[in-house]
C-alpha cells in the first residue's frame, strides 16, 4: 500500500528516522521537510495512529503531472469501484497542489467528484463532515495523486504556545529512548515532553520548571492528572534535585529570551543552562535533544561544545510560525 503523509515543517530527516518504528519495512518513495510518500504492508489503521504526523493519506491511485486540470480527468478515468473501500456517507474533494489549496476547472471537479461517487456509494456533499479525497501534487514529485484522507482522533487541547503533540513526539523519539532512561525536561513548561515521553518505555520521567507553582493552574488535564509523572520546581541551572549523572536523557526547549526577559545574557544562560546539563547527565550514555531559537542556534552549539558535549544532528523547524533549531546529541561514548 502506498501513503502520504504530512508533518512539521523541516522536520523530513527525523521523520524518515523515526517512521520505521511505526511501519513495517517502509520504502520511501518521496520526503520533503513536511511530507513523505512511502510504501508498506503496514495496514491503513497503524499508519492512522503515528503520532508524530499531522495527516494521513492511503494513495488510491496517480498520474504523471502535466497540466492539473488534464490530470484530474485522468485519475477520475482510472478509478476503480474496488478501489474505495468507503466508511462514511457522505464526500468531499481537495486540490492540494504545491503547499497550498487550489481550485481546477469545474469540468475537471465534476468528471472526478461523479467518478468517487459512483465508486464509493457516497454522496457529494460540498462542506462539513464527511470522507475527504485530496488530489495531491508536490514539488519536485513527478505525479498527481488521488488520496483518501485517514481519519484521526482529535488529540486534547494544548496551552497556548506549547510545542505541537506532533513535534513533542517526534523530538523525544529523536532522543532514542530506551527502556532504563531516567528522562529529564528541566524547561518543562506545559509538560509536552514529559507527556510525550510516556508513550515510550522508561524508568522514570521528571518534569521540572522554577515556575511550576504558576504553570500547573492551567496545565491541560492529561498533564494535571498524570501520575506517573515526577514534578520538580528545580532551577534548570542548578537542578538541585537531582543528583549527579543520574539522568540519561533531556529533550528541553529552554527559554527563548524573546518574551520573557532571562535572568542574564544569553549566551550565559545558555553557558550556564549546558554545565547543569553536564552535571546531571550521565557520562557514559548522556543524551540531549536541544530546541531553540534559531538565532541562537550558533550559542548553543558553542555552549555544548565547551562541555565536551558531541552534536550528531542539526535541524532547522518552525515552530508556531517561528524559526526553530534542533540540536541533537550527547556524550561521546554514548554515540559510540
Amino acid at each position: 500500500m502506498r501513503y502520504y503523509i504530512q508533518f512539521t515543517a523541516g522536520t523530513g530527516k527525523l521523520v524518515a528516522e523515526a517512521i520505521r518504528s511505526y511501519v513495517d519495512d517502509p520504502e520511501i518513495i518521496y520526503v520533503d521537510d513536511s511530507s513523505m510518500i512511502f510504501e508498506s504492508s503496514t495496514p491503513r489503521s497503524s499508519v492512522e495512529s503515528i503520532p508524530f504526523v499531522k495527516n494521513s493519506f492511503s494513495v488510491i491511485a496517480d498520474t504523471a503531472r502535466r497540466n492539473v486540470d488534464k490530470d484530474v480527468i485522468e485519475l477520475a478515468d482510472i478509478l476503480r469501484l474496488d478501489d474505495l473501500d468507503s466508511y462514511a456517507d457522505t464526500f468531499r474533494v481537495m486540490f492540494h497542489i504545491d503547499g497550498e489549496l487550489v481550485s481546477v476547472s469545474p469540468r475537471a471537479k465534476r468528471a472526478l467528484e461523479s467518478e468517487i461517487a459512483a465508486a464509493s456509494g457516497q454522496r457529494l456533499l460540498g462542506r462539513g463532515m464527511g470522507e475527504e479525497y485530496w488530489i495531491v501534487g508536490r514539488t519536485d514529485f513527478d505525479y498527481l495523486m488521488l488520496c483518501r484522507r485517514h481519519f484521526r482522533p482529535k488529540r486534547a487541547s494544548k496551552s497556548a504556545g506549547a510545542i505541537s503533540h506532533e513535534l513533542s513526539i517526534l523530538l523525544v523519539a529523536a532522543s532514542r529512548p530506551q527502556p532504563d532512561d531516567v528522562f529529564l525536561d528541566p524547561f518543562a513548561g506545559s509538560g509536552s515532553f514529559p507527556l510525550a515521553r510516556l508513550m515510550f518505555p522508561g524508568k522514570r520521567v521528571i518534569y521540572s520548571d522554577i515556575d511550576l507553582a504558576r504553570l500547573s493552574v492551567d496545565f491541560p488535564k492529561s498533564v494535571r492528572d498524570q501520575r506517573d509523572i515526577e514534578f520538580l520546581a528545580d532551577d534548570a541551572l542548578t537542578l538541585y534535585s537531582i543528583k549527579d549523572h543520574e539522568v540519561t536523557t533531556i529533550v528541553t526547549d529552554p527559554p527563548w529570551g524573546e518574551y520573557d526577559e532571562l535572568p542574564m545574557p544569553l549566551p550565559e544562560f545558555l553557558s550556564a543552562t549546558v554545565r547543569s546539563f553536564d552535571r546531571v547527565l550521565d557520562p557514559r550514555v548522556g543524551r540531549f535533544v536541544l530546541l531553540v531559537a534559531r538565532r541562537a542556534a550558533d550559542e548553543a552549539e558553542k555552549a555544548l561544545r565547551d562541555r565536551r558535549f558531541e552534536i550528531d544532528a542539526v535541524h532547522k523547524v518552525l515552530v508556531n510560525g517561528h524559526p526553530a533549531t534542533v540540536l541533537i546529541g550527547g556524550r561521546p561514548t554514548a554515540n559510540a
